[in-house]
């Protein structure tokens, strides 16, 4: 097949958000030729191209002409778009001219898209079948968010909910089929209709996610992630005011790990009160999940699979969670991840100290995590699932 596939975000580098469509598109390669357009930020560089170029006939970019805007601003810009009559951000047209000018002027099988901000780009494209990755529920995301926010916050996180929905609801109505990362998200925005939709969940690189120490480290709790994105800091902020505190109060002396790029200074702060080392960005985050006893996820608010969890598992480091984290992991077929719930403060210090206690007299790693991963989340699966939605679409159409 030919396929034109579309990102909001460069899939490359792997520490970035988008490393899901890297993984999508190396495998499609393999028996299909793939076309990429894609948003890119500030931080796009030839290397990054380079690296997508042996998996794809052709690639094009499209890059924000207005200089640096804040993240909010950028989002209400992009998702306006959705409103009938309103006029899509410069680069959204310049990319939805450039699908136009390609279904034109070459032969494609078949369309995939990811991301709410690139729908202008493929709104009213007929004639074709189109996949969108919706991957998660963006509006659930959001409406958690708010129950967390100061009230400064509330209008335009209400103004970009009200936006992200109109989105989803035209996506619905509009693709040959929806694409989701976890039964979650798609339970959130079709409920029990699952005849146009299809659960790709995000994979691991278990070479790369493959343990090297024989023994957990000692009295050290670990958080990874982008700090930026707002139910990590959140998370983090929780982790480090709220529960480190407790479980020191039991296990003096624990350490404190918050691991990932661009933590604001909020962040930074509340690392130097409690105690804890907030490290910014990191060549590899590996070698701090082999030194972890414990991984915590005490997010509050989020959507999708959060692949940190995947991978603190796919290194065998037990792992407590909030009920909405290990959500995101749960199975077509009803399999739960095998971690630690918890949900108040009291919990998660329970849960922590006992592992933190059991590590004593056995450092050895949680083995069933690992295979709860190996049976569940690898990339080729999710590859092999989106090739026989392709097939299906493509018979459906005649072709």
């Amino acid at each position: 097949m030919r396929i034109l596939y579309l990102t909001n975000g460069f899939p490359f580098p792997l520490t970035s958000g988008y490393l899901r469509h890297y993984h999508m598109i190396r495998g499609l390669s393999e028996r299909h030729e793939v076309t990429l357009l894609s948003m890119i930020g500030r931080s796009f560089t030839s290397e990054h191209r380079d690296a997508l170029a042996p998996f794809t006939s052709r690639i094009q970019t499209f890059a924000q002409a207005n200089g640096k805007r804040s993240k909010a601003s950028k989002a209400v810009a992009t998702l306006r778009s959705s409103i009938p009559g309103a006029r899509p951000e410069r680069m959204v047209e310049e990319m939805r001219a450039a699908v136009i000018r390609a279904l034109k002027e070459e032969h494609y099988d078949l369309v995939v898209f990811s991301g709410k901000r690139t729908y202008p780009a493929i709104a009213g494209v007929r004639g074709i079948p189109v996949v969108a990755d919706i991957c998660d529920a963006t509006s659930v995301r959001i409406r958690g968010r708010m129950r967390h926010c100061g009230l400064g916050r509330l209008p335009m996180l209400g103004l970009e909910y009200l936006q992200v929905r109109a989105v989803e609801r035209r996506l619905m109505q509009q693709v040959s089929h929806l694409v989701f990362a976890s039964c979650r998200d798609r339970e959130a925005l079709v409920g029990a209709d699952t005849s146009r939709s299809t659960i790709i969940p995000n994979g691991v690189d278990l070479d790369y996610w493959t343990r090297q120490s024989a023994r957990r480290g000692r009295n050290t709790i670990v958080l990874t992630g982008a700090m930026d994105y707002a139910p990590n800091g959140d998370a983090a902020f929780h982790l480090m005011e709220e529960i480190l505190p407790l479980v020191r109060r039991s296990v003096p002396g624990t350490k404190c790990f918050i691991v990932g790029r661009d933590a604001p200074r909020k962040l930074i702060e509340a690392g130097e009160r409690n105690g804890a080392c907030v490290t910014g960005m990191v060549p590899d985050v590996r070698p701090y999940l082999e030194q972890a006893t414990v991984f915590v996820a005490p997010l509050r608010f989020g959507a999708g699979i959060q692949n940190k969890l995947l991978e603190a598992m796919a290194l065998g480091v037990p792992v407590v969670a909030s009920s909405l984290a290990a959500d995101g992991l749960r199975t077509e077929d009803g399999e739960v991840p095998p971690v630690a719930l918890a949900n108040t403060p009291q919990e998660y210090a329970e849960k922590i100290v006992q592992l933190l206690n059991q590590a004593q007299d056995d450092p050895a790693p949680d083995r069933e995590a690992r295979r709860f991963v190996e049976r569940n989340f690898v990339w080729a699966r999710g590859t092999e699932k989106l090739e026989r939605v392709m097939t299906s679409l493509m018979g459906r159409n005649g072709k």
